[in-house]
C-alpha cells in the first residue's frame, strides 16, 4: 500500500479513528515516551503523527514538539489538540523527505507509521536518523501481529465465514509486517546502535455489536475483502459480523499488543 493511499484513507476516517483508534495509538505512544526517558525540554519529532497520539503527550511533558503527517485532516486535528501547549508545530510533510536540517532533534518517533511504507521504510528511517543529533534517540512502534488492531478480528472471522470465492479469505492488512527481531535489524541497518525493544499490551473498548460495522466502516474500507463482502452480500455479512462481535464481547478479544524499538544515533 502506498503512502498516498494511506493519506486519502485517513482523511476520511477522522471521527471513527479519533473515537476508537486514537486511544490505542496514544497508549503505545505514552509507553514509547516513558521508555525513551528523554531529558527535560527535549526537541522531539513525531513522524506520521496522525492527530497527535505521541505529539500531545510529548507536549504535556514539556518537550519541544514537531508533528508531521501527509494527511491534512489529521494535521488539522493535531493542531487543535496541541493548542493548549507551547513550543510545537504541526505540518503536512512527507516522511520520505523531511524538511529539517541534520541533527535538529533529540529524538524522533514513529508510532504505527513509517513501518508500513514497504520499500520506503528504510528511506523513512534514514531520514529520521539524519535529523536526530548524534547520541539522540530514534524509536518506532509496530503491531505485534500482522492483523494489527484487535478490532480487525471480528471482521476477519466474518469474512471467512461468508465463504464466498468472489470475496476470498481475509488477508492481514499489514502486508509489510516485521517481527520484533526484524524491527531491531531495520534500525541497525540504517546505522543506529544500542538497539533495544519491548512489548506492550493494552485493552481497549470496541463499539457494540449493533453499531460496530457502521462506526468502524470508514476504517475497514481500506480492506479489499471487506469492501467486496459489503458489495456482494452486505446483509449476511453484517449479520455474521454482529455474531462475531458478540463473541469478542464474551471475552475472546485479546489485548492489543505492540512492539516498541529504541535505538541511538551514533555519537561519531
Amino acid at each position: 500500500m502506498t503512502e498516498t493511499t494511506f493519506e486519502n484513507h485517513f482523511d476520511t476516517t477522522l471521527p471513527a479513528y479519533e473515537r476508537w483508534g486514537q486511544p490505542c495509538s496514544e497508549h503505545f505512544s505514552r509507553a514509547a515516551l516513558q521508555g525513551a526517558a528523554l531529558p527535560v525540554g527535549a526537541a522531539v519529532l513525531d513522524v506520521c503523527a496522525g492527530m497527535g497520539a505521541l505529539a500531545v503527550p510529548a507536549a504535556e511533558r514539556g518537550y519541544s514538539v514537531r508533528a508531521i503527517d501527509t494527511s491534512p485532516g489529521m494535521i488539522r486535528r493535531a493542531t487543535e489538540r496541541l493548542e493548549p501547549y507551547s513550543g510545537w508545530s504541526a505540518e503536512v510533510m512527507d516522511a520520505l523527505d523531511l524538511q529539517y536540517g541534520d541533527n535538529e532533534f533529540d529524538a524522533a518517533f514513529s508510532v504505527f507509521g513509517v513501518l508500513f511504507f514497504g520499500p520506503g521504510t528504510a528511506k523513512a528511517l534514514t531520514e529520521m536518523v539524519r535529523v536526530v543529533r548524534p547520541g539522540g534517540l530514534v524509536s518506532v512502534v509496530n503491531w505485534a501481529t500482522p492483523l494489527g488492531a484487535p478490532f480487525f478480528i471480528p471482521v476477519a472471522r466474518a469474512i471467512d465465514r461468508l465463504d464466498d470465492p468472489e470475496v476470498g479469505k481475509f488477508l492481514a492488512p499489514l502486508t509489510e509486517y516485521l517481527e520484533r527481531p526484524e524491527l531491531e535489524s531495520a534500525l541497525s541497518d540504517v546505522g543506529c546502535v544500542d538497539v533495544r525493544s519491548e512489548s506492550v499490551e493494552g485493552v481497549f473498548a470496541i463499539p457494540n455489536a449493533e453499531t460496530f460495522m457502521d462506526e468502524l466502516d470508514p476504517i475497514f474500507r481500506v480492506l479489499p475483502q471487506y469492501r467486496a463482502a459489503v458489495a456482494k452480500d452486505g446483509d449476511r455479512f453484517r449479520a455474521l459480523l454482529v455474531e462475531e462481535v458478540l463473541r469478542t464481547a464474551a471475552g475472546e478479544l485479546p489485548p492489543a499488543r505492540g512492539n516498541i524499538v529504541f535505538a541511538q544515533v551514533p555519537s561519531s
